[in-house]
């Protein structure tokens, strides 16, 4: 499939292309999706030309160019590849519920790929993507987020885990830290989430509590020196993102700080995940920041930070200033 798409295929004055341009556009990128599934999905040598293909039907679609109907066909055209069977097909299905469920999340921590043949190029794929990797970044981060606040004078250090998914990041943690002075209160809205992570995290039963309770309802009964939200926020309006803040805000110890992931706009994968349905609130650092500072909470006290990838920013809120 070498140069099948040309490089130039959908300008960023695609508005300006007249319309039997922009369908002939639209039918050479479906044209290209079909041969590709065809042939079990792209190959690394391959990857430029499916990302042009995804930036494609993303520009035709957000310029009205392509109607929901249309861009549910091309999905559908690539068959078992837009199944459960393969991560972009499990994050399109949403088996439960919603994208970026407890499973795939676990399956990017884990670098999965599926083991049918016909269908591994497109994890292979999706894995490859730098929003993947920066998801599997988030796991050195919260180890430096825990570990500033592990040595707390005369107690143990205790930590808000929102919206705690597989809990990945906290065995990880507890694995390379040990469990003294460290204790995880973790709240995920989706039973089966926290049933894979109590799983995961059995040999630190003592050290971590599991409450299956919806962020808008969970009342806290202590503080808490670091609340940590990796992967919540950027499923929020900026009036849900900024009431949430609040509400966790009177849970910080003094000393504490609130960090809270959120997918960059600048994200390169954005089209891709858009593809199969996978819809975030990309924000910006001066977003964050002014979300933040929307809140109530002084300059001085905001940091936004990325991960070594540079897609999933951090914005941390600092209780002192």
């Amino acid at each position: 499939m070498a140069n099948y798409l040309p490089s130039n295929l959908l300008s960023s004055h695609n508005k300006t292309l007249d319309q039997p341009r922009k369908d002939s556009i639209a039918n050479i990128t479906l044209e290209y999706l079909k041969m590709s599934a065809r042939k079990g999905g792209p190959i690394p040598s391959e990857y430029g030309e499916m990302n042009l293909a995804m930036n494609t039907v993303a520009q035709l679609h957000h310029s009205g160019n392509l109607s929901h109907q249309d861009l549910e066909a091309i999905r559908l055209e690539l068959g078992e590849a837009m199944t459960p069977k393969t991560i972009q097909g499990f994050a399109y299905q949403q088996p439960h519920g919603y994208a970026g469920d407890f499973e795939i999340i676990e399956k990017i921590y884990n670098n999965h790929v599926t083991a049918e043949p016909h269908l591994a190029n497109w994890d292979n794929f999706f894995q490859s993507h730098p929003a993947a990797q920066a998801v599997r970044n988030r796991v050195s981060f919260f180890l430096d987020q825990v570990w500033s606040v592990r040595d707390q004078p005369g107690r143990t250090a205790r930590i808000l885990n929102v919206a705690s998914g597989p809990g990945r990041d906290l065995h990880e943690c507890l694995k390379v830290m040990g469990p003294t002075g460290l204790h995880f209160d973790c709240i995920d809205q989706d039973l089966n989430a926290i049933q894979h992570a109590s799983h995961l995290c059995e040999k630190f039963t003592s050290n971590i509590s599991f409450l299956h309770q919806n962020i808008f309802k969970f009342v806290a009964n202590k503080t808490y020196d670091l609340i940590w939200s990796a992967g919540l926020f950027d499923y929020f309006s900026d009036s849900l993102f900024k009431r949430v803040i609040k509400r966790l805000l009177p849970s910080l110890e003094k000393s504490g700080k609130l960090v809270v992931g959120n997918f960059a706009d600048d994200n390169p994968s954005q089209d891709y995940m858009e593809f199969f349905n996978w819809l975030l609130h990309h924000r910006s650092t001066k977003k964050l920041q002014q979300l933040a500072q929307e809140c109530g909470i002084p300059k001085n006290n905001i940091q936004v930070q990325r991960e070594p990838e540079g897609v999933n920013l951090f914005l941390i809120i600092s209780a002192h200033s």
